[in-house]
């Protein structure tokens, strides 16, 4: 018969893994319609407006710079408010940026809707409190439980399709507001669930400790965001985190209008995107997996590496095949890099100032974000071909490899420490 002290542990392990499968969940959601999604709306902006790419990039490039402006006052959100007060928050200001995004008639009002509204609502709603949930509540398999949450962008692609059969059948601005409500349906009850379990679960005995017989792990550093950022690791690791990110938004907002441009239609161009994010997911879950029982370190400096030749190959080759055995790799690649970047720096820092670690240092991968798309754009109004920016992007993957050598963790704490 079980044991009360079992039944208890039970009940708290429940509660604390349903917050990552929840917050899975929550991340498809808003990934598949705020991040993939609106890759999909680029050839609709250019053949409805007829701006440059360079311009319509600039869009995605400033709400990267809003990301990382506000990540530090997001971080001190939820530490102050808790992640379900900020996450209705969130869901209401996305909503409220696709409606507005359906009434655009210029230039600005574009930026606007995408910066201030979709991307900042996205951000404050999603992935700052959830990210802080699951640094928070898991230790021994917080790896693991990095990759369960971060398989929801990768699940995201099953909604990319959808968001472009809804533009192709009902055109981009009724697309819009269909996201809205979607947002809001799907989005309100997941924040309320993951909400109540968190408050529920942060105060139970800890849950996730290493198996019996297993050694346990060794005391964790708990620097302050100013010891942090003292340390060397912090801006190595946020120059990896930046060139990497430079690679994955570029890709990531080029996508579909380089395929469309390539032959294919604006529907398959787009579930091609979403086909792309499905193929992540295994990887985002098996790093993560490993990380727990790996150095993260050398999995990072390997995924980087594989990264970069495979955006390489998408640059030089004229071969459809070639092109897309290169971003299955892609693909894979990025889920694992996704799955390991909050581990790490967990690891790295500890736990107790997560939430403010995490907000600043976005502060600082903000300049990959934003020259990502912004100079494929350019360098695409340039001369008319994606190979130079994705050369460019992978020089910045093999960059990124280098720097991650030297990265190592910060000093572990000493005793009495």
């Amino acid at each position: 018969m079980a044991t009360p002290d079992f039944r208890a542990r039970f009940v708290a392990m429940a509660s604390t893994w349903w917050i990552v499968f929840a917050g899975a969940l929550a991340h498809a959601v808003s990934t598949g319609l705020a991040y993939f999604g609106l890759g999909v709306y680029f050839p609709s902006f250019e053949r409805e407006f007829g701006w440059s790419r360079t311009a319509i990039s600039g869009a995605f490039s400033m709400a990267r710079v809003e990301s990382g402006l506000l990540g530090p006052a997001e971080g001190y959100m939820t530490r102050r408010l808790g992640p379900k007060r900020v996450m209705y928050l969130g869901i209401v200001i996305c909503a409220l940026g696709f409606v507005g995004m359906s009434m655009v008639t210029s230039l600005p009002m574009l930026y606007v809707t995408i910066v201030a509204g979709i991307v900042l609502g996205t951000s404050i709603g999603f992935y700052i409190p959830i990210s802080v949930v699951v640094a928070t509540l898991f230790r021994a398999r917080r790896s693991l439980a990095f990759g369960i949450f971060r398989m929801g962008p990768g699940l995201s692609g099953g909604m990319v399709p959808v968001v472009a059969f809804m533009i192709v059948w009902w055109g981009w601005r009724t697309a819009a507001v269909a996201s809205a409500v979607i947002i809001v349906a799907m989005g309100w009850p997941l924040a309320r669930a993951i909400g109540n379990a968190y408050e529920r679960g942060v105060g139970l005995p800890d849950t996730n400790v290493p198996r019996p017989g297993t050694p346990a792990p060794d005391p964790e550093v708990s620097l302050t965001l100013k010891e942090a950022l003292r340390t060397r690791s912090f801006w190595l690791l946020s120059a990896v985190m930046g060139l990497r990110q430079m690679v994955t938004e570029g890709i990531s907002v080029h996508l579909v209008v380089l395929l469309v441009d390539r032959g294919w239609g604006q529907d398959l161009a787009g579930t091609l995107l979403g086909v792309s994010a499905l193929i992540g997911s295994p990887a985002r879950l098996a790093f993560g997996w490993m990380g727990d029982f790996m150095d993260k370190r050398r999995l990072m400096i390997g995924l980087l590496g594989v990264l970069s030749a495979s955006v390489l190959t998408m640059a030089t080759t004229a071969s459809s095949t070639w092109f897309m055995a290169a971003l299955v790799v892609y693909s894979l690649c990025y889920g694992g890099l996704a799955s390991l970047q909050e581990p790490i720096r967990a690891d790295y820092f500890g736990i107790r100032h997560f939430a403010s670690i995490q907000g600043f240092s976005r502060l600082f991968v903000t300049a990959g974000s934003v020259m990502g798309p912004i100079s494929a754009g350019f360098f695409y109004d340039l001369t008319h071909s994606y190979t130079v920016p994705l050369t460019i992007f992978a020089g910045s993957a093999f960059t990124s490899t280098v720097l991650m050598f030297w990265t190592t963790p910060p000093a572990k704490p000493g005793p009495g420490k």
